[in-house]
């Protein structure tokens, strides 16, 4: 949640700056994603680490110096900005802003920009011969899986998926069930269900609505599905079979790290988050390790820093795999351990 006086920041940018003025609505929810607003004090300096590409600056408010490679640009007021912005070295160069009075100034991450702009442009292509399939091509791209991905694949993957009509009352999924394909709801809505180790009923753990998505966590462990899918209504998914999904999907998210690579991350920065059981991580966990089991892990992200670095295990590497792809997806820095607590030959310790 952003506060009332960022949105109109942002409803200020996007109204009144290029290029955020040729995204269409759509987009525009999505710029929040892709910029960060800074507010300084006159007096203040702020460093800006550049991306991948030459980032923007834009100036929301008051008047600045930015200093790059020991060049001075000095920036009088907003309307500076607004049709051409400061364009930022590329990464590992820094830019340093003065604030010659109180200022606003947003940061926007140039590709990610782009790829909106692109995105627009794939849509607006395709709503010219089919409104319908444009709409399920934008809500295949703003499904979980789907929103890292490059523009490519997601129109690969769009391309390679076909339709099912689920009547209310009945299971897209089961419980138990091998994992076969990764589903996205074009209409409708459903209510998840899972039978936890202690549980004699099945518990209702969530409800999705039309865009939402589900299926992805079994394709990705290679274990049995791990709830069941019922719809509330009649409903239209989306669906991509496993082969596809490995294919053009499973692989480039989830990013995985060899037993002694992981001992180094975990000696420098990064957290580890064990995903197994409570019992389990009683037993044996890696010191320092976080114990978040992979079925809660989506009800307590809000438990982590974005700003830090993690490393996901469990017993073999499976259920960690899935929760990297949950957090990755969620724009947290994380790797998976590969081969998990059974392949560890380095120091554990346990609650007992």
């Amino acid at each position: 949640m952003i506060s009332t006086k960022m949105e109109k920041v942002l409803d200020n940018l996007t109204t009144n700056y290029m290029p955020f003025t040729l995204l269409s609505k759509e987009r525009m929810s999505e710029v929040v994603n892709i910029v960060r607003f800074v507010e300084m004090r006159e007096g203040e300096i702020f460093q800006i680490t550049g991306g991948k590409g030459k980032d923007y600056l834009f100036v929301i408010e008051g008047q600045l110096n930015v200093i790059t490679s020991g060049e001075v640009r000095s920036i009088d007021g907003p309307e500076e900005t607004r049709k051409a912005p400061v364009i930022l070295p590329s990464k590992p160069a820094t830019s340093t802003v003065v604030a010659r009075s109180n200022c606003i100034i947003c940061h926007a991450d140039r590709e990610m920009l782009d790829d909106l702009i692109s995105w627009d442009e794939i849509v607006h292509m395709m709503e010219d011969t089919n409104e319908e399939l444009a709409s399920q091509l934008d809500q295949v791209r703003n499904s979980l899986v789907f929103r890292r991905m490059p523009l490519e694949l997601v129109e690969m993957a769009f391309a390679r998926m076909h339709t099912e009509q689920v009547k209310k009352g009945e299971s897209a999924i089961q419980q138990g069930d091998e994992g076969s394909s990764y589903y996205i709801i074009t209409s409708g809505s459903a209510e998840v269900y899972s039978t936890g180790l202690y549980d004699d009923e099945p518990q209702k753990i969530a409800e999705l609505q039309k865009g939402d998505a589900f299926g992805c966590e079994a394709l990705i462990s290679g274990n049995t599905r791990s709830e069941t899918v019922v719809m509330k209504e009649d409903s239209i998914l989306s669906v991509l079979d496993k082969k596809d999904f490995e294919e053009l999907i499973s692989n480039p998210l989830i990013k995985t790290v060899n037993q002694q690579v992981a001992k180094s991350m975990v000696d420098t920065d990064y957290i580890p988050i064990d995903v197994r059981y409570a019992e389990e991580y009683d037993d044996s966990h890696i010191p320092g390790a976080i114990l978040i089991p992979l079925f809660e892990l989506r009800n307590r992200m809000d438990e982590l820093d974005k700003r830090k670095k993690y490393i996901t295990y469990c017993h073999s590497g499976s259920r960690s795999a899935v929760a990297s792809l949950v957090l990755t997806q969620n724009q947290f820095d994380v790797v998976s351990l590969d081969g998990g607590l059974r392949d560890w030959e380095h120091e554990l310790e346990s609650v007992y």
